[in-house]
């Protein structure tokens, strides 16, 4: 063998190596190929779910403005409705009030008309019973309390002696 064959020989045994080479480098690059492929589509998938719960988080989002809106307003209107019973319970109060004075002064009026007439123990036939019921007129018309009227208790403790001393003289 001469120079030239054995030189000839050196290159093709280096070129078959670079064929080696080459082909188990192809098929590297196609396995890496394939792997960017599958790392390509699970990201491909991961941008559709990331996608998909940003259009929830925004539909969510939306809901959440929208019960705070109505929460807001039915805020408001309770507020409103409360300042509104606020009043109405403090004018009912004013009317309860002069209502009371009305009929107070209704009773003071026709209290000397009626003087005569034993209206507070009506149908009383008894010293305890007639006790029991001045306890309770006591407790009605007392000047310190709201409804209370210093004549009208007057006439009550005039007309209370009036019929104690009835019945005491019946014992």
């Amino acid at each position: 063998m001469d120079q030239f064959e054995s030189e000839e020989i050196h290159e093709e045994d280096e070129l078959s190596e670079k064929k080696k080479w080459l082909f188990r480098e192809n098929i590297r690059l196609a396995e890496l190929q394939k792997q960017l492929d599958e790392q390509q589509k699970q990201l491909d998938e991961q941008k559709q779910l990331l996608k998909k719960q940003q259009r929830k988080q925004e539909v969510l989002k939306k809901q959440l403005e929208n019960q705070k809106r109505l929460f807001d307003k039915e805020w408001q209107i309770l507020e409103r409705e409360t300042r509104r019973l606020a009043i109405d319970k403090e004018q009912f109060q004013r009317e309860k009030h002069v209502y009371r004075d009305k009929i107070a002064r209704e009773v003071r009026k026709n209290m000397p008309s009626i003087s005569g007439v034993k209206i507070f123990f009506k149908g009383i036939d008894g010293l305890e019973p007639l006790k029991k019921r001045y306890k309770a007129l006591l407790k009605i018309y007392h000047p310190d309390n709201l409804g209370g009227d210093t004549h009208l208790i007057q006439a009550i403790n005039l007309e209370y002696e009036e019929m104690k001393k009835l019945y005491q003289k019946n014992r």
